[in-house]
């Protein structure tokens, strides 16, 4: 059985919300998760929308009075049907921005490399070019845990 995130925070916090939530998805990953996910994936098939931001609906939802909403999901376009009036009412910070990935991937390879840092615990695949394609359809159809995928050039 799946749980209400909204409930689950709710009973975890003694129904104060959480301080501050994350939209890092910047998509809906499950259409079916919801009715207005449902709906949210209807209107971007029929081109009545861009993006599918339940999850952002979700954290302005779950976040206390005053607290923060970080967006660093990607919408490439217009959002719908977000509850603007009860973030405003609600005294909620929004921080967001694009990933900057530039500024720290330097300094993460050197901790990497100094084994500060070990990443291998997201590697759930393997795979030459080759089988590029055939693995994406399985990370895009969530099959087989596929989370990240290393690719070599050559077997």
């Amino acid at each position: 059985m799946k749980e209400d995130v909204y409930e689950r925070i709710q009973q975890l916090t003694q129904g104060r919300g959480a301080d501050a939530c994350i939209d890092a998805v910047g998509t809906e990953p499950e259409t079916m998760a919801s009715k207005d996910s449902v709906i949210d994936r209807i209107k971007v098939a029929t081109f009545m929308g861009t993006d599918r931001p339940h999850v952002l609906r979700q954290a302005i939802q779950c976040c206390r009075n005053f607290g923060t909403v970080s967006i660093v999901g990607v919408y490439g376009g217009l959002l719908d049907n977000i509850p603007m009036g009860s973030a405003i009412n609600r005294g909620l910070t929004f921080r967001m921005a694009q990933t900057p990935v530039q500024h720290y991937l330097p300094k993460l390879l050197q901790r990497i490399e100094k084994g500060e840092i070990d990443p291998s615990f997201v590697i759930t695949h393997r795979a030459t070019l080759e089988e590029g394609p055939d693995l994406y359809k399985t990370f895009r159809a969530k099959q087989d845990g596929c989370i990240k995928v290393v690719m070599k050039p050559f077997g």
